[in-house]
């Protein structure tokens, strides 16, 4: 009987999550590209906190259940080249997924960069929306948590660029892109977070950047805690994109009829 009700409710939710994005599709103006970057901490202290969730998107259309068990990283924003940080509030965690799922698809990524065929191979982590140095009763920032997979097929830009936040000044060149990341539904202890921005990916990019330590208090849906964070290579680049799917075979669906919010 628990295995039926289970995937009743399972089914009802991801029905549930079309219906949630096809709503947002429809309500008022697009949100805005949103060109804010991020680069790693590591955490130190990558403690172990099983959460079962539930997401999906565009990879997983009828959604899964997932694990995350360990907090590896902190995204702060950065000034790459100058560019604009217009909510320095907004941090992400990075929280590792035990259950790495193959995706083995295709699509082309876009960005400054420029624009490639990338071949997206198998889930790795989620990022949720964070604080940082903000009191432990504040709200979590209402923006998009991520599903980020592997990914192979963007080559390395050919310059460096000079990276900025407020611990530490840099100089850095990407190296091939290692992840993609695409926004997601994602349900938690009976709370759904739909995404709010569906045009904004993220490319990754591994850099090498080192640091002193920091401890930041840190707090996502997961918890809120002091964080002992550094910058240890291979730390990574995360830059604003869009992307494109490739057409497929895959017989026409609800989720296909949204495919164009996931540019």
């Amino acid at each position: 009987m628990r295995g039926i009700a289970t995937h009743s409710f399972r089914t009802l939710f991801a029905g549930l999550g079309l219906a949630l994005l096809a709503s947002a599709a429809g309500a008022g103006p697009a949100v805005p590209f949103d060109p804010t970057h991020y680069w790693t901490y590591t955490n130190l202290d990558p403690f172990v906190l099983p959460q079962p969730i539930f997401v999906q998107d565009q990879f997983f259309r009828n959604g899964v259940p997932v694990t995350v068990d360990s907090l590896d990283r902190l995204l702060n924003w950065v000034h790459k080249n100058n560019s604009a940080v217009p909510d320095s509030f907004l941090h992400y965690t990075w929280w590792n997924i035990i259950e790495k799922l193959p995706v083995n698809r295709r699509v082309i990524v876009t960005n400054q960069f420029g624009s490639h065929i990338v071949q997206v191979l198998n889930l790795e982590f989620l990022l949720a929306p964070a604080t940082k140095n903000q009191p432990a009763t504040g709200a979590i920032p209402n923006a998009n948590h991520y599903l980020c997979y592997r990914a192979i097929g963007f080559p390395a830009p050919p310059a460096a660029y000079d990276l900025q936040d407020e611990w530490k000044v840099d100089t850095q060149q990407p190296q091939d892109m290692e992840f993609l990341c695409t926004p997601c539904l994602k349900e938690h202890n009976g709370r759904v977070f739909p995404p709010v921005d569906t045009l904004t990916h993220f490319a990754v990019y591994p850099v090498a950047p080192q640091s002193g330590n920091f401890v930041p208090y840190v707090n996502d849906q997961f918890l809120a805690r002091q964080l002992f964070v550094t910058q240890l290579p291979p730390e990574f680049l995360f830059v604003p994109s869009e992307k494109t799917e490739l057409p497929t075979d895959v017989k026409r669906s609800t989720w296909g009829k949204l495919k164009s919010l996931y540019r």
